[in-house]
Formats: C-alpha cells, sequence, structure tokens
C-alpha cells in the first residue's frame, strides 16, 4: 500500500535546492560513434548489479549514461556513506555528474539520504548546470513505511557539455512527475528546455512518465489500468497524448531511430505481459545520426533468471558524431 509525501513547498520561482557534485575522469573515449545508455535505477540499491548489465553485450562500452532516481546517503554509526552515482562512475571509469533533487527526511529536519539524476561519461564535462522545474500540486507514490517522512527540494534536471573527437555535444537528463496531468508534465520540460541550447549536438533523455493520464488517486490508477487493457497501443506510442513531445520537436530534438517504436519499458513486475506496460522512457537526440537498429530496449538482468534490478528497463541507442 502506497501514501503521499508530505512536500515542502519550494518557492515559486524554481531554482534547484542542492548543488551538482562533478568528478572528471581522463578520457577513454575514441572513434566517432558513440553508445547512450538510459536507465531509471529505482534507487540503484543493487548498483553491483546495474554495473555487471552494463557489461552485456548491447550495453558495454558506453559512452553516456542517463541514470534517474539515483541515491545517495551520509555516513553513520549503522552504515557506510553510499553514492549509487558516484560508485558507478568509478566502477566504470568514467566521469559522473549527479544532481540530488530531493532530500529525505524522516522529521522534516535532519535529511537521511537524497534522490535525484545523473550523467556518466567516457569523457570530462566541460560545463554542468542544475536546472529545476516546478513541482505539479500531485502527490507521489509514497511507501506506508515512509507516510511520514518529507521530500525537501525540487524537481531538477541536469544540463551539460562534453567534447566528443573535439566537438561538443550537450547532454541532459531529466525525470518528470509521474502523477500529474501531461499537460503539467510539457510544463515542466519547457521550463527544462529553457535552459537547453537551441542548436548543435545534443543527447537528452529520462524517465519522462509519458503515463498519457492523470494518476491523483486510487480511482484514476484503476481506471487506468482498465485502458491499458482496452487499448494497450495508446501507452506503447503515447505521442499525440503527451503535449511535452511538442515541445521537443520545436527543440529540434528527435525520437525517431533512437527508440524502439511501440515497445514498453516499465513494468511493475516481471509476469505482467509485454502488451500491458506503458512506455516511459525516453531517448533524444539533435544533428546525431543513429545507427540503424542500434535502438534496443534491454531488460534489467545481469544474468538470464536473476530478478529485474529495476521496474525501468534499459533503452540504448548508438549514434554517429
Amino acid at each position: 500500500m502506497e501514501s503521499s509525501a508530505r512536500d515542502i513547498a519550494p518557492a515559486a520561482k524554481p531554482a534547484p535546492h542542492f548543488p551538482p557534485i562533478v568528478v572528471n575522469r581522463a578520457p577513454r573515449h575514441s572513434g566517432s560513434r558513440l553508445r547512450v545508455v538510459l536507465l531509471n535505477a529505482a534507487g540503484g540499491r543493487h548498483f553491483r548489479d546495474i554495473a555487471a548489465c552494463l557489461q552485456r553485450p548491447r550495453l558495454r562500452g558506453a559512452d553516456i549514461v542517463l541514470l534517474c532516481e539515483v541515491s545517495s546517503k551520509p555516513q553513520t554509526a549503522s552504515s557506510p556513506a553510499r553514492d549509487v552515482a558516484a560508485e558507478l562512475g568509478a566502477m566504470l571509469g568514467m566521469s559522473c555528474a549527479h544532481i540530488p533533487e530531493f532530500g529525505l527526511s524522516p522529521d522534516g529536519v535532519e535529511i537521511a539520504s537524497h534522490t535525484g539524476n545523473a550523467i556518466l561519461s567516457s569523457v570530462p564535462f566541460d560545463e554542468v548546470a542544475a536546472v529545476a522545474m516546478h513541482r505539479p500540486q500531485s502527490p507521489l507514490a509514497w511507501p506506508m513505511r515512509m507516510r511520514k517522512w518529507r521530500r525537501i527540494g525540487t524537481p531538477t534536471g541536469l544540463v551539460t557539455t562534453v567534447k566528443f573527437a573535439g566537438k561538443p555535444v550537450t547532454v541532459g537528463v531529466v525525470h518528470l512527475h509521474s502523477r500529474c496531468a501531461p499537460a503539467e508534465r510539457a510544463r515542466q520540460i519547457s521550463t527544462y528546455l529553457d535552459s537547453f541550447p537551441v542548436s548543435g549536438r545534443a543527447i537528452f533523455g529520462g524517465d519522462l512518465n509519458t503515463t498519457t493520464t492523470e494518476l491523483l488517486n486510487r480511482s484514476m490508477i484503476y481506471a487506468t489500468a482498465r485502458q491499458i487493457f482496452a487499448d494497450p497501443g495508446r501507452f506503447h506510442a503515447p505521442q499525440k497524448h503527451e503535449p511535452l513531445f511538442g515541445h521537443l520537436r520545436e527543440a529540434g530534438l528527435k525520437i525517431d531511430g533512437v527508440n524502439v517504436p511501440n515497445r514498453p519499458t516499465f513494468t511493475f513486475s516481471g509476469l505482467i505481459p509485454r502488451r500491458m506496460r506503458p512506455k516511459l522512457d525516453w531517448l533524444t537526440v539533435r544533428d546525431l545520426h543513429p545507427v540503424a537498429g542500434s535502438a534496443a530496449v534491454i531488460t534489467p538482468r545481469s544474468r538470464f533468471l536473476m530478478r529485474r534490478i529495476s521496474d525501468h528497463d534499459f533503452v540504448t541507442v548508438d549514434l554517429e558524431l
């Protein structure tokens, strides 16, 4: 059972609540081809399995890894410090830019952990900026055991600049609200894109939560489940129901060729038939060329028959500069 967290509202004008954290490492990229991977890591508690997944043939050698829902927490008397994005970056030998979106607090004062978004790169970051978005009033799903916890912060994405083969590429990631109406997600994307360069090579992606509906309460969730059963195609190809795609098109960010059409990317359980799952996770590019046939959706298991390490699938594509 889930309930809604009590939120501490941010200021009227969105501003990042926490600064980005950047660790640069020596470059290891060579050539004109890039491999891009996206994953909502579901907190990342299985981060060693995530690293193992990234050694699978279709994911190995990634040059850009976009991560949503990565957690970090300070050291306590009973447990060591943990920063999922930084540790993944270290394990893979990649530079890391991480933005904590929210601090999670059991008492509304002391922050016990953070959750946020990150970008791993096979070349160092030249520029890193945190971009805050407005927070819809819709409640977020929250485990019962944390129903009295508070989230301190605001939705925040990253806009970064890296150079591959001497060519600058803008790389960005966001995690949009899962329960609000499509128009509110479009507003979030519009705010984010105000800080995204209007031209030049670019890679952008994230968990865009393109549910096509509003999920304010249990009755709306049940109604959406009935919709998925009656019209699964709506949730496999949500573009005409989610106005955020219009904002992406206006920014020159293309989804064609970098995503597998009609292939869902999310499930509550591996037992749910694929046709009953929605497509929530997306990659987009500008002035870069997807390699034909390279776009894929990969089940997040490090080995066959192992349990899923996230409720989201990996999304990947190879690009030519």
